[in-house]
């Protein structure tokens, strides 16, 4: 009986502290007042009192007597991360950047959907419960549209990173992929190329993968290529990321590519995992890279990247950073701001095969300005 009684006494200093009634530094009574007050023995209300510190609420000073703490720590936030898979970049990478601009008492809950939509579904419903936000890189799976926008209905606060779900009015945080594709191909067209190939998931629906083939699309208009149909080999989505798979797949189709009338002289790959891939298929083929084929790929697997840095085009998303800016935008909802929906975008960095500088075995780009980056 007596823990419920030192609980009493403890919610209700508390309630008085949270509602204002109770100022930082204000005197509290002494256990002996308390007591007496809630007709309970001082034991009991020394064990409340004890609790009330242990939580920071309160501080004891000697022969001065307890006081309200000057910054009563906040409630925890609980926020959810909806994402494919936590241990990947760039996914890796959004959750440090999250982490990183989040207070300590945000709470951040991993929730692993492994690109499917079903799991992604359940995960959203129940956070939309359970969590005071959500983080979340969504499949765009079309059968998951309305999901999030029974969530954005509901007001729970929700911000999607490196994909734009479609007809979801919510705050997304993502690359420009188009115009940072378009920066990339057309170095390639003032280089000379004219046939360029494009290796790519075929999942058009995610709106990063559809962005890219529009500007690779955009970028044959320019070279004067018509038809881009021979030049272009889309591969299932959950499959580019299965290397065994992807170096047969794509060594077969560069040596068709590579020994059509008029073959092609560069590649534009999705992500590293294609970039990786052709680079086996050049080694096999006896094809010098870039001396015979230039590549440019999104450098969406560094890992990945070893020795092959210096000889290929990279367009590196400022992935980090976009999870502070997702974070950020979050808790601004949680604490009550009122705006409308945004689509926050942010160029890649393009760094040419030229750019780049091997120095004591680490990668140092270069600006356009030929400044070295610190």
């Amino acid at each position: 009986m007596s823990s419920v009684k030192w609980k009493h006494i403890a919610d209700a200093i508390r309630a008085r502290i949270e509602n204002g009634e109770l100022t930082p530094g204000t005197p509290l009574p002494s256990e002996t007042d308390l007591a007496r007050e809630f007709g309970v023995c001082r034991v009991t209300a020394h064990r409340a009192m004890f609790e009330l510190q242990r939580h920071g609420l309160v501080v004891r000073k000697r022969k001065l007597g307890t006081f309200v703490a000057d910054l009563p720590p906040a409630t925890s936030v609980f926020i959810a991360a909806v994402f494919p898979y936590a241990h990947e970049y760039p996914q890796l990478e959004y959750l440090r950047g999250i982490r990183n601009a989040l207070p300590d008492h945000y709470n951040l809950m991993l929730c692993e959907t492994r690109n499917d939509a079903h799991r992604e579904a359940q995960y959203l419903r129940r956070m939309q419960h359970e969590a005071d936000g959500i983080i979340c890189y969504p499949t765009c799976d079309p059968r998951n549209t309305a999901v999030l926008q029974r969530l954005v209905e509901s007001g729970r606060a929700l911000v999607c990173v490196d994909r734009q779900p479609a007809d979801v009015p919510c705050d997304v945080v993502m690359t420009d992929n188009y115009h940072s594709s378009l920066i990339g191909l057309r170095d390639l067209l003032e280089s000379g190329h004219r046939r360029i190939a494009y290796l790519s998931d075929g999942a058009l629906h995610v709106s990063s993968i559809r962005e890219r083939y529009e500007a690779y699309l955009q970028a044959m208009r320019e070279a004067g290529q018509a038809d881009v149909q021979s030049l272009v080999r889309f591969f299932p989505m959950n499959e580019s990321i299965r290397l065994d798979y992807l170096a047969q797949a794509v060594y077969d189709a560069l040596f068709t590519l590579m020994h059509q009338r008029q073959p092609v002289t560069a590649v534009f790959c999705l992500h590293d995992y294609y970039m990786v891939a052709v680079l086996e298929a050049c080694d096999r083929m006896g094809i010098l890279v870039p001396d015979d084929l230039e590549v440019l790929s999104f450098a969406d697997a560094p890992p990945l990247m070893t020795r092959v840095t210096r000889s290929v085009h990279r367009l590196v998303q400022q992935v980090y950073e976009m999870g502070q800016s997702a974070a950020l935008r979050l808790k601004r909802r949680i604490e009550g701001e009122v705006m409308p929906p945004e689509v926050i975008t942010t160029m890649a960095h393009y760094i040419s095969a030229e750019q780049v500088l091997y120095t004591f075995g680490s990668v140092l780009p270069k600006t356009r300005s030929g400044q070295q980056e610190e």
